[in-house]
């Protein structure tokens, strides 16, 4: 853990976070078992704006005790963070998993929330093969959360220290958080109260992830809403194709902020 990390305590527990930079506030949700490390590449944004990568309880440096978690348990923690900072307003980014978090704060939130940014994003799973994907995700995090995790790590980043730490990091998740996680994910339908997200939204998606990019068309027309697909590239555009979301992010926040 490093040092000084910044805590916001939530009952009994306390949800670790690093805080780097300043000016905008942008705070990066993260999917099931994978952590802060996920954004690695975003820090860079740090020499433009404020970035705060949360672990949430049960995941990285933020253990639980918890057995189960659910989405309001992780809306209530970024509300923490929140108020903790002492914050007014943020912009919210939430990957593939991470953005069923990021959407139901920014509907119960709509004042706390200046924009929404969603990468693989989806107001309820739409595909088979996305199901499944859970599914899987589900069963292996139970049974065999180590080779899971390299999984995540290696198809996540092609540089071996930062494989190597989002592996470490990954094996830090308490094993039936990261498997209800997916199992919140794999229920989650705000499809009634979407209309309700007064904040902009950007949806990032790769042209080669069909299942995922399939979901753009579940996002009403009338949201306030920008959509941009990269090409050549498949899920993992945070870490895979981290230079063109951090310049559509900076392009995003400079409009709204």
């Amino acid at each position: 853990m490093e040092e000084k990390m910044p805590i916001a305590k939530m009952e009994n527990k306390n949800i670790y976070f690093e805080d780097i930079g300043e000016g905008t506030a942008i705070l990066f949700v993260h999917p099931p078992g994978m952590g802060r490390k996920t954004f690695a590449k975003q820090t860079l944004l740090a020499n433009q704006f404020r970035i705060i990568l949360p672990d949430l309880s049960g995941h990285g440096d933020s253990p639980s005790s918890d057995r189960t978690i659910s989405v309001q348990t992780y809306i209530e923690e970024i509300e923490a963070i929140r108020l903790k900072l002492n914050l007014e307003q943020l912009f919210l980014f939430g990957y593939s998993a991470g953005g069923i978090i990021v959407q139901e704060y920014a509907i119960q939130f709509p004042n706390h929330v200046k924009g929404v940014i969603l990468s693989g994003g989806y107001p309820k799973i739409d595909t088979d093969v996305l199901k499944k994907e859970h599914l899987l995700g589900m069963y292996m995090a139970e049974h065999f959360p180590t080779l899971l995790a390299k999984i995540l790590s290696i198809s996540h980043f092609p540089e071996r220290d930062l494989q190597e730490a989002l592996y470490k990091h990954i094996l830090k998740a308490n094993k039936e958080i990261w498997t209800a996680f997916y199992k919140e994910s794999l229920c989650f339908n705000c499809m009634d109260r979407i209309s309700q997200l007064h904040a902009p939204l950007m949806l990032i998606y790769g042209t080669r992830a069909d299942y995922i990019n399939h979901h753009v068309r579940l996002y009403p027309k009338f949201i306030d809403t920008e959509v941009h697909f990269i090409s050549k590239a498949g899920h993992q555009l945070p870490t895979r194709k981290s230079k063109k979301v951090n310049v559509l992010i900076q392009q995003f926040v400079r409009k709204f902020n």
